[in-house]
């Protein structure tokens, strides 16, 4: 990038800066164009060797170094926010004050831990953040579980002809987890799946309701049937109700059965269900849907947990249920853009393609599936660059 282009560039980061609201962190949408004019100004004046051996090459060691700290607790002797030296650290952990040094340089080099002198560290956000026991498990999660699938995947690719994943029991996860899959593996080691958990409920709180979204009140709750045994809402995978139990205190809903399916391992205590308005019904989306003519159902970050072939039969089995004219398919997942994908998106779908032989889909591909299951797209809702989606659909005509 020569100068005069370098300095067009600066002007116009100056000039979104400006645009930002005092509260930046919440001005979500503006905040998220200033990281993509960074990203790409950063790059612009960085060389491909930079590139490839400064940040390709070393991607790994940033999360090895940080999942030694986190096992070590050494962010919790930072944790009072006053710094400590690797040799007060080491007092109180009884690992070795080199070893500290050694691993905490690169925490300091990425900004993981701050540095106040010669061996002295103290906490930054990421620092205070990754003490918060959920999202260390995210850590942990991606690090443990998908990344052997991921160091597998090239493997796994060329072994497989280079074609997209489509087989749950023999996809990248199993190809590197002796033939289990995710699920398989948090049931035979339940440890794994408590940190799992662990994560998803902590990722779940950090994001939108799918109401802050949706507008459920005029779409949904206002058109709803008047009768005793008319259906509103069916969450398909539901687990624990978590959705549902939130749902029922939106000020929008009056009226209208509220029904949460899952496997019966899934759905927690029933009574205590029932004593809020939630109906509990075991149920398998790979099968025929029960309820008929509901008025929407629901599915919460399920469709990218499976390859298009599956997700075909689950759109199939909810589609063959819903009432033309009437009923809505609700899909709260992440709704990629056809081009410029934000990475974390990008990596998301890397990682659901290692993890579950799933997906993170684009517009186009989120059309293209459900017209393939008879299913078509009234409109997309979305906030976070789309990362936080509510697709609308109907039977198609």
């Amino acid at each position: 990038m020569d100068k005069e282009l370098l300095l067009k560039s600066i002007k116009s980061l100056y000039t979104t800066a400006e645009q930002l609201s005092d509260g930046l962190v919440a001005d979500d949408e503006r905040r998220h164009a200033l990281q993509q004019q960074l990203t790409s100004l950063k790059n612009s004046i960085t060389t491909a060797f930079e590139r490839v051996f400064e940040e390709i090459c070393f991607q790994p060691h940033q999360s090895a170094a940080v999942r030694i700290a986190l096992d070590g607790k050494w962010f919790e002797v930072l944790a009072d926010g006053q710094p400590k030296t690797a040799q007060e650290i080491a007092s109180v952990t009884n690992a070795e004050p080199e070893l500290i040094a050694r691993i905490m340089m690169v925490l300091t080099a990425t900004n993981v831990v701050g540095e106040a002198g010669l061996q002295t560290y103290t906490a930054t956000p990421v620092t205070q953040l990754l003490l918060d026991p959920g999202w260390a498990n995210g850590l942990r999660h991606f690090f443990d579980h998908c990344g052997p699938s991921l160091i597998n995947l090239p493997s796994y690719l060329e072994r497989n002809g280079y074609k997209v994943p489509q087989d749950v029991k023999n996809g990248p996860f199993a190809d590197a987890w002796g033939g289990r899959n995710t699920w398989a593996l948090y049931q035979a080691e339940p440890k794994r799946g408590e940190i799992f958990n662990s994560f998803m409920t902590k990722f779940r709180d950090g994001t939108r309701m799918w109401t802050d979204i949706y507008p459920a009140t005029s779409n949904l709750c206002g058109k709803v049937e008047r009768s005793d045994n008319a259906v509103l809402l069916v969450d398909v995978g539901g687990g624990g109700g978590h959705v549902l139990k939130k749902f029922v205190k939106h000020p929008g809903y009056q009226t209208g059965r509220l029904i949460l399916q899952d496997l019966p391992a899934a759905l927690g205590d029933k009574a205590a269900l029932k004593e809020q308005g939630i109906e509990a019904m075991a149920y398998d989306f790979f099968t025929p849907q029960p309820i008929k003519g509901a008025k929407a159902y629901y599915f919460r970050a399920i469709l990218h947990d499976w390859p298009d072939r599956a997700c075909r039969e689950i759109l199939k089995n909810t589609a063959a249920a819903m009432r033309k004219g009437h009923s809505k398919l609700l899909i709260d997942d992440m709704v990629l853009p056809d081009t410029n994908v934000p990475p974390r998106a990008a990596f998301f779908d890397l990682s659901m393609m290692a993890l579950e032989t799933g997906a993170e889909r684009t517009k186009r591909q989120w059309h293209d599936l459900l017209e393939s299951a008879g299913l078509r797209i009234e409109k997309i809702w979305s906030a976070n660059s789309g990362l936080e989606s509510v697709i609308e659909a109907e039977l198609a005509p």
